[in-house]
């Protein structure tokens, strides 16, 4: 009999079980997993998932603690300390529908500290315990230990792929609450700001006519354990890993926004990370910006004009790919000449046989990183960057 993808990705991994002294209840639907490293309030985030509905199904939230070879002895004693806290919440408050899993661990191996090498042994053990139950179908969780969450979240998620059955993954609508911040706290203007970002970020993608225009927060999304294995799992970069991962699972198949139910991460200052909302507020309070400057909505606009017409792409000749690169910006058509652009339609039309394949190939080809490439090669020699706030205004 062949092998699942589940069972192959586990056994590549070659990793050791954490919890196989712990029972898995075969109505388990959904397991959260959260990386915890140096978190003295994340009592907070377990004390919301433990005011959520909880429906006729079974969740687990795998809280993995964890520090690294460099990690201080301050921040290593925290962890113990937050270990033996969530050890005694999971004794006062777990119950048939809803059970926490404190694990430990210590002194991961890098020069580095991240999010990215524990969520991924989070989410490999969560991936191990569904396959327990032989339910390859079960929802893991990503969330941040510094996140608060809506009391129908878990029943929300498990009702959007419960009904969705060929469902792969969902984003989770998610928002930094600012309000018990002062207004002029450089902390609310420059966070505010951010989510301004983010979702013109994703306004834009989708305006261009990407079909992957997601949001990437690791704190809010869910996916299916198959296509969690079929893409090799979370990385393990040390930022960034839900942006990488995330774009190897949307190509798979359909992905849904929750917008009923929402991720609420704090609004703080980190250094752990060289990106995302704390690495991201500290550079612009250290810049004193207290306007957000971002890639232009003209930018966007043309990128659309390439995506409008890749259809005309599907077959054609060489030459006739270069009338059709003529027709573009000037500044766009420099980016695909020097990008190799009509060797790599050339090589899709070579490989497909139908204009829906093609068009897949051809975002697998432009995807999520070149479209990031394109918009830096374009500011600010060609472009100007504008005001995020301005430019929200054009594309809503």
């Amino acid at each position: 009999m062949k092998q699942s993808a589940c069972k192959i990705y586990l056994e590549k991994q070659k990793s050791k079980a954490l919890t196989n002294d712990i029972p898995v209840s075969t109505d388990t639907e959904l397991i959260v997993v959260i990386p915890c490293y140096n978190e003295p309030d994340v009592k907070k985030t377990l004390d919301s998932l433990f005011a959520c509905d909880t429906g006729e199904f079974c969740t687990e939230i795998i809280l993995l603690i964890n520090s690294f070879e460099i990690s201080s002895n301050e921040i290593k004693e925290l962890n113990r300390k937050t270990f033996a806290e969530a050890q005694e919440f999971a004794l006062l408050n777990n119950n048939p529908h809803l059970k926490l899993i404190p694990l430990f661990i210590e002194n991961l191996p890098g020069h580095q500290t991240g999010a990215g090498q524990p969520r991924k042994i989070g989410m490999d053990e969560a991936l191990r315990r569904f396959i327990s139950i032989d339910k390859e179908d079960g929802v893991i969780v990503s969330l941040d230990a510094d996140c608060l969450v809506d009391k129908n979240y878990l029943t929300e998620i498990q009702k959007i792929f419960y009904k969705n059955k060929k469902l792969l993954s969902a984003t989770i609508a998610f928002y930094h609450p600012v309000e018990h911040l002062s207004e002029n706290d450089p902390i609310r203007k420059s966070i505010e700001l951010y989510e301004v970002y983010l979702h013109y970020y994703r306004a834009a993608l989708k305006y261009t006519g990407y079909p992957y225009a997601y949001h990437t927060v690791g704190s809010a999304f869910a996916v299916r354990c198959t296509p969690y294995s079929q893409v090799g799992g979370m990385g393990k970069q040390q930022a960034g890993e839900d942006f990488y991962f995330l774009q190897k699972i949307f190509p798979l198949g359909p992905t849904i926004e929750i917008t009923k139910t929402k991720v609420y991460p704090a609004a703080r200052l980190s250094d752990r990370v060289p990106f995302g909302t704390g690495p991201a507020l500290a550079k612009m309070i250290a810049e004193k910006e207290i306007v957000k400057y971002t890639y232009s909505f003209e930018s966007f606009q043309i990128l659309k004009s390439l995506f409008d017409i890749i259809d005309n792409l599907f077959k054609a000749s060489s030459e006739n790919i270069e009338q059709i690169l003529k027709t573009l910006s000037p500044c766009l058509a420099e980016f695909l000449l020097n990008d190799n652009f009509i060797a790599e339609i050339e090589t899709i039309n070579k490989t497909t046989s139908t204009l829906p394949a093609f068009r897949k190939r051809f975002f697998n080809y432009f995807n999520a990183f070149k479209i990031l490439k394109f918009l830096n090669f374009v500011h600010p020699n060609y472009l100007e960057f504008k005001e995020v706030r301005q430019e929200i205004s054009k594309v809503l």
